[in-house]
């Protein structure tokens, strides 16, 4: 069985920086010939305990039915994961199978760490099944860097027990942004000023992406610029402040403790009904919560719902790995199998093998049923996934949310904020 650890890794060390440290690697994934020719790949991971617990419980049969290979594993809280992968990307040790995200996909492509999955065969590495919205994520300029864990896509998750007793109209699919901001105000009414709304959305910068597709604009062009405007900045910032401003959504003391983990979220403590999220965090609301949320799409500007299916984490193989054909024969595994896909369930979100989330879609109840059935309410909407972000998405990423906070305190006009930013973009593109 998988050897598990988990220690808590110390800030400080910047994903940038220690990669450019490592430039192109080639050194070995730090795996080992076991005795009696086993071989032994490292795999790690961020996420919760449960995501833990069921992925060790998938490993662990993978070794089972592959008994020539050893895999230890590893896995943390998302912060410090990337600050640890850079750490051994540097120093030519990353593990063999790399859980990846999204936004530092192409930081990590570009510095040669990862392998180009197109080298394994259809036997090796099955992709043919994989949904179509999100075959080609992993991909860059021709090269297969990742392939999809598992599907996610925004959401607004409410509290509907708690919203229910209001006796306000529940959230339907359609609602527009004005929908959103007069039930977030009858919401506030009926508690006496106790719960909001909506959590401030201010601190998400992917909800600005939603806006912005709904208007047919997008965060990044394909040649990584910036495929908006100042004026689309200050119009969604106005829109913020307006929601914080008139009490439909938390002010800026209360979005300062937002810190992406569900417990401490504004929903979890009773101060907002509801809360952008992805859906895979779903299971983690009904955990803290202790009874369902629901959830509602995005609200709208016209008929486009601005939505895409997004890969909730990706997995790559180390280009420097000793022992490739044994990552991808894992990866493979945890992607294809279907006794794997009903192990893990959603807790990477939906499963994007198309046979595999359709069994394990029969199985499901509670907070993965709530999940899987809003996925497949947005099923004929929602869009293919955009390119993989430039680098530089990450620390525009922090700027967006701390320009929203100094503006819900404040310090700053909009003006002012929107100018920092872009500023800050120049500077990163």
């Amino acid at each position: 069985m998988g050897v598990q650890g988990s220690s808590p890794w110390r800030r400080g060390l910047t994903v940038l920086s220690a990669l450019t440290v490592l430039g192109a690697v080639g050194a070995c994934g730090g795996t080992n010939d076991g005795g009696d020719g086993d071989v032994t790949i490292r795999f790690t991971w961020w996420g919760s305990d449960d995501r833990a617990r069921l992925t060790e419980e998938a490993v662990a049969l993978f070794e089972e039915r592959n008994p020539g290979i050893d895999v230890v594993t590893s896995y943390s809280a998302f912060d410090g994961y990337f600050e640890k992968l850079a750490t051994e990307t540097a120093g030519g040790n990353p593990p063999d199978v790399i859980q990846m995200d999204y936004a530092y996909l192409r930081e990590y492509a570009d510095r040669g760490v990862l392998a180009d999955l197109n080298e394994f065969g259809e036997d090796q590495l099955g992709t043919e099944e994989i949904t179509p919205l999100l075959a080609t994520s992993g991909e860059i300029d021709g090269a297969l860097y990742a392939l999809p864990m598992g599907q996610n896509t925004h959401t607004f998750a409410y509290d509907v027990e708690r919203w229910t007793e209001t006796g306000v109209d529940l959230p339907e699919p359609g609602w527009t942004w004005e929908d959103w901001f007069d039930a977030s105000l009858e919401l506030a009414d009926a508690t006496d000023g106790e719960s909001v709304g909506l959590t401030d959305f201010g601190w998400s910068w992917e909800t600005f992406q939603v806006w912005l597709r709904q208007q047919d604009k997008d965060l990044y062009t394909e040649d990584a610029e910036l495929a908006f405007e100042r004026a689309d900045v200050v119009e969604y910032m106005e829109l913020l402040d307006r929601f914080r401003s008139e009490g439909a959504s938390t002010e800026g003391s209360v979005t300062a403790q937002i810190d992406g983990a569900v417990e401490n979220s504004p929903v979890s403590r009773g101060l907002a009904f509801a809360d952008f999220s992805w859906d895979s965090t779903v299971p983690s609301f009904f955990s803290v919560l202790g009874r369902p949320v629901a959830l509602a799409p995005m609200p709208r500007i016209g008929e486009r719902v601005g939505q895409f299916a997004k890969p909730a984490m990706l997995v790559s193989v180390a280009e420097g790995s000793e022992h490739k054909e044994a990552a991808a024969a894992l990866v493979d595994f945890l992607l294809n199998d279907e006794d794997a896909g009903k192990i893990q369930g959603t807790t990477r979100g939906m499963p994007v093998n198309e046979s595999v989330r359709e069994a394990v879609g029969a199985e499901l109840e509670g907070a993965d049923e709530v999940v899987y059935e809003y996925e497949e309410l947005l099923a004929d909407e929602l869009e293919e996934t955009p390119p993989p972000p430039p680098p530089g998405n990450s620390t525009l990423k922090r700027e967006w949310e701390r320009l929203n906070q100094v503006v819900a305190f404040g310090q700053i006009s909009i003006d002012e904020a929107a100018d920092q930013f872009l500023n800050r973009a120049q500077q990163e593109l």
